[in-house]
């Protein structure tokens, strides 16, 4: 059963591209009871490492950093302009309630507003918005200690549907893939497995899978699994499609940054059908994930993305169901405990 305290702690922690501390802070702590080993690399991303029989590695990836926005300009009145970090539709930002963490760690709320004038016809950027701390100049702002560069964070609540399978909360893309990763070395840290196990929260996935290549070059794996978040084809007006919310974990054939390995994708689906865990096949060429960097290092790295499907990605709200984390989780867990070098050489020759 989820860890419903966690999910909520890894959710609602703010961690922007670039500014990922608090959750591999938060992250860590969750981490330390099951890990051998615990390091770093040169951006922040945090790798954990649970030895295994053999030096034969496999690599967990899910990022921790959300999208959000960074203080850009600070106008004669009080009022802040923001650059986008990741990407942000800006029809979800007016009346948004945003914090700004400044350089002493100070947390100050402001309203996302939209321009006076604007024309309703007028295709929003994030030009057209401001951010309003309830300042009437820029020296007031100045001595709240706001400064050009501090990140703001969208702020959110954690709420269970009356569904209560259903979670809304901000940036479960791709803190839910954190929650998996922790979900799994738990429920292995007393299992004797053939692998070693590193995982891995990546920073600044947003804004150009940059933490994904630090730590592949880093650990130089033989297998790497990237854990994110999808889009779920179910919405009304929307484009209809296999992948729903509350269908299992989503095996991705096909994103925009990578083409799945069809070794490691039957494997995983054969681990599914004799597990009877529910599997949906994703095929998204709107974005990408880690697996864009994983799969290039070296010489080429066995890879796949494995998601989780959402409803409203990239705002304050999204929705996950519960039972595609457990999915997602099982499915990992039981691919660990059965993964040996006669099932990876099988892998080998699909591509042979």
């Amino acid at each position: 059963m989820a860890d419903l305290e966690m999910l909520k702690q890894f959710s609602l922690a703010n961690g922007i591209s670039g500014y990922e501390k608090h959750i591999t802070r938060l992250m860590k702590t969750y981490l330390e009871e099951y890990a051998d080993e615990i390091q770093y690399d040169g951006l922040g991303s945090l790798i954990a490492i649970q030895n295994g029989e053999s030096p034969f590695k496999v690599l967990l990836t899910a990022h921790v950093d959300e999208i959000g926005f960074l203080v850009k300009n600070i106008d004669e009145h009080g009022f802040i302009q923001v650059q986008p970090v990741g990407g942000w539709n800006p029809r979800h930002l007016p009346s948004s309630l945003m914090n700004i963490e400044t350089r002493d760690g100070l947390n100050i709320k402001g309203v996302m507003a939209l321009k006076q004038q604007t024309p309703k016809e007028k295709v929003l950027t994030v030009d057209d918005l401001y951010l309003d701390v309830g300042a009437f100049s820029k020296q007031d702002v100045l001595d709240m200690g706001i400064g050009k560069g501090d990140p703001v964070t969208p702020v959110s609540d954690f709420i269970m549907m009356q569904n209560e399978k259903c979670v809304l909360s901000k940036a479960w893309d791709d803190r839910i893939g954190v929650a998996v990763m922790v979900e799994v070395m738990k429920r292995l840290h007393h299992e004797k497995i053939y692998p070693t196990l590193y995982v891995a929260g990546t920073v600044q996935e947003e804004v150009g899978l940059r933490g994904a290549k630090t730590v592949a070059q880093m650990v130089q794996p033989d297998l790497a699994l990237a854990i994110d978040v999808t889009f779920s084809y179910d919405l009304p007006g929307g484009e209809q499609g296999d992948v729903r919310l509350g269908n299992g974990v989503a095996l991705c054939v096909m994103d925009g940054s990578v083409i799945g390995h069809t070794g490691l994708l039957k494997q995983l689906e054969n681990i599914c059908r004799n597990h009877h865990i529910a599997y949906q096949l994703d095929m998204d060429l709107a974005g990408g994930t880690d697996s864009g960097e994983l799969s290039k290092v070296g010489q080429g790295v066995m890879n796949l993305t494995i998601s989780i499907p959402t409803r409203y990605m990239h705002s304050h709200y999204t929705m996950i169901h519960l039972d595609d984390f457990e999915a997602t989780v099982d499915m990992l867990v039981a691919f660990l405990k059965e993964f040996d070098e006669d099932m990876y050489m099988s892998m080998v020759e699909d591509k042979r």
